[in-house]
């Protein structure tokens, strides 16, 4: 007579139990939710640092037209900057006082769309890190948006009226 053969209890356990896959799932969970906020601002940084790249390009290209002009350029569009006859104008129009004699080409806003562009105004000093007076001498300040900076807007710099990087001469 044949008797069937018992296997050992190592032998038959050939899958997993549920307490152990609920706790690979909420293992996983845990992992996912930890990228999630590690990634959250990842992009913002990156476009920031970009910009502050661009910036510093800029402020250098201005620097060496100032060298051979003795002056910065100027431009006639008061709408960013209120209460003066100086001018604060997008980026592009200085585009032709720059490009390319002291720059290749001039950097635009990662994202360049709305308020989300990089300003210059002329005629204007700047005073501290993100304040600056209208003044009729040869200087000028820069403004962008920072995504990942709040506060510490530029006071004045009214239009849009969250500038939170203040470049510039300050001679």
């Amino acid at each position: 007579m044949n008797t069937p053969i018992l296997k050992s209890n190592k032998q038959m356990a050939n899958g997993f139990t549920i307490v152990e896959l609920l706790i690979v799932v909420v293992v996983i969970g845990l992992l996912a939710a930890i990228t999630i906020v590690a990634y959250n601002g990842i992009q913002q940084r990156g476009r920031d640092a970009e910009r502050s790249a661009e910036m510093n390009t800029i402020e250098k290209a201005l620097a060496l037209y100032f060298i051979d002009n003795g002056s910065y350029p100027t431009c006639t569009n008061t709408v960013y900057v209120p209460g003066s006859t100086a001018g604060g104008c997008n980026f592009t129009v200085i585009t032709s006082s720059l490009v390319p004699k002291y720059i290749n080409a001039m950097p635009t806003d990662p994202i360049n769309s709305g308020n989300d562009k990089y300003m210059y105004a002329y005629g204007f000093r700047k005073t501290g890190a993100t304040t600056y007076s209208g003044d009729t001498s040869n200087n000028y300040i820069t403004g962008m948006h920072l995504e990942t900076v709040t506060g510490n807007v530029n006071a004045g710099w009214a239009s849009p009226a969250y500038y939170n990087y203040l470049g510039g001469s300050s001679n």
